[in-house]
């Protein structure tokens, strides 16, 4: 009996339309089966049925929108991939979702647009970070400060030394000789620790995995420069162990590696910690090679800059026990860019300090002790975002544990655009295919995501999320974004 004769009659409902897989077609693939009876109206296995707050396109749409995703999908580059991708419409009804739109997958730093758009919002778009010089007594004619120097900051991850030393200038400028009592540097009270027991340990100690501290600098990166030997496989010098507190103990494993194999080191380090382990190796023959790591305690690096800065200029320190007084005396201060600003350099980089900090600012802000993700995930509820299956673990997407389904990321990112933010948050994502798209990217191994806005045939501006788990390493996955996202825009609605 023939297969379709079986699927037939097995589904021979009156009145009802049934959609059935058949396991192979003639090729040796899977392929679905649409069997209509007349008078159905059930959806295939890529659209959406109709039910309160989701819109429904145009039949002709929605075939060539399945078409479209079926095609790309069938690549045989992303078998054994798991992929999301969905359409949300103008209203943020649901135009398009592949099967997996609803199941939460890994999202990478597209996770950064849910902690970005919130900051937009619950902020503001005049919010700066705040640090400051300030005592509890003016300091007296004489240049004397019967007291402790407080140097305060409110998480600033674009703090830098330029900028410290700016405040240390402004100190001395004001006639500061003498501090009876001592340097204090007092950070954001963040109620969670700098780095996230997410993180994977070959990350933390890494640039692009610095912790978030209560005061920050230069982005809590420092750059190591090394010395390969003459001879592949012997042990490489490291040149400016002083990079950072000068308490650290170095255990350096790092060897010379054949010519022309680049940065291969790893760096291990703790939050607050005084060991660093570096391992890996250098390439042959490139004397003052860069590696970049993170700072593992910016606040006592601070501290000791911002001491040597004022001794420098003849400022002493008596280390004396005084009591604190009520009053605050502000010396200086440095505000950081507006937020939007900020923002528009963490899209564009992707910067996983920024996130996290305005993360971490965000729970401070909102009282949410101990976990920030509380406080965010609270805002998009009451935005209208129904979650299922978040795991809000970080705000910039470095941890693998973080999970939101690929709709609840476009509905997050709908919301944020027709928010009282949107179009300067859409203005701070990066521009693409002619214009066409503005999204998100979101990359690590074997995770590739983009989120954002797509112009349509028509002039409707829809919003997309496109999530892929299990990609291998090696694909130009990119190449094959843009294939989907240039035959998604030219889909004709009318």
């Amino acid at each position: 009996m023939k297969a379709a004769a079986v699927i037939g009659g097995i589904f021979a409902v009156t009145g009802w339309a049934v959609a059935a897989w058949l396991l192979l077609d003639n090729a040796g693939r899977l392929v679905p089966l649409e069997v209509e009876l007349r008078g159905s109206a059930g959806p295939s296995p890529t659209s959406v049925a109709a039910s309160p707050g989701v819109t429904q396109p145009g039949d002709g749409v929605r075939s060539l929108l399945e078409e479209i995703y079926r095609d790309w999908a069938a690549d045989p580059s992303l078998a054994g991939a798991s992929i999301g991708f969905c359409l949300l419409d103008e209203d943020g009804g649901t135009e398009f979702a592949s099967p997996l739109a609803s199941n939460a997958l890994c999202p990478a730093s597209a996770l950064k647009t849910v902690t970005t758009a919130a900051a937009l919002e619950l902020l503001g778009p005049d919010f700066r970070f705040t640090t400051m010089v300030v005592s509890d007594v003016e300091i007296t004619p004489a240049g004397v400060l019967d007291g402790d120097l407080r140097l305060s900051s409110t998480g600033d991850p674009t703090f830098s030394s330029a900028n410290l030393e700016a405040l240390a200038d402004a100190v001395i400028k004001a006639g500061l000789k003498q501090v009876n009592g001592k340097l204090e540097i007092d950070g954001a009270d963040f109620h969670e620790p700098p780095v996230n027991d997410h993180w994977n340990w070959g990350d933390i100690g890494n640039a692009y995995g610095a912790g978030a501290y209560g005061i920050n600098l230069d982005h809590n990166r420092i750059t190591l420069r090394f010395q390969p030997a003459a001879a592949e496989g012997q042990a490489a010098t490291l040149l400016n162990p002083e990079i950072t507190t000068k308490d650290t103990r170095w255990n350096n494993e790092v060897v010379t590696g054949p010519d022309g194999t680049g940065d291969r080191v790893v760096i291990y380090s703790s939050p607050f910690g005084r060991a660093i382990t570096l391992r890996g190796s250098v390439p042959l023959g490139e004397s003052n090679f860069a590696v970049n790591g993170a700072l593992p305690d910016p606040p006592a690096k601070v501290e000791e800059l911002f001491q040597a800065k004022l001794a420098a200029a003849g400022v002493k320190f008596l280390g004396r026990k005084i009591p604190m007084r009520s009053g605050i005396a502000p010396l200086a201060f440095h505000d950081s860019k507006p937020l939007p600003e900020i923002i528009d350099h963490l899209h564009k980089v992707s910067d996983n300090l920024e996130a996290q900090c305005l993360f971490l600012t965000i729970g401070r802000q909102k009282d949410a002790d101990p976990a920030a993700a509380y406080a965010i995930r609270r805002h998009w509820e009451s935005r209208g975002v129904e979650f299922k299956g978040l795991r809000l673990i970080d705000g910039s997407g470095l941890a693998r544990a973080n999970m939101i389904r690929p709709l609840d990321l476009a509905k997050v990112n709908h919301l944020a655009r027709r928010g009282p933010q949107g179009e300067r948050f859409r203005q701070s994502l990066t521009a693409y295919l002619d214009g066409r798209v503005r999204s998100k990217l979101g990359a690590m191994s074997g995770v590739k995501t983009d989120v954002g806005f797509i112009t349509m045939a028509d002039g409707r501006e829809l919003t997309f999320c496109l999530m892929a788990n299990g990609v291998n390493p090696e694909l130009n996955f990119w190449t094959l974004r843009d294939k989907l996202l240039l035959a998604v825009s030219s889909a004709d609605s009318k």
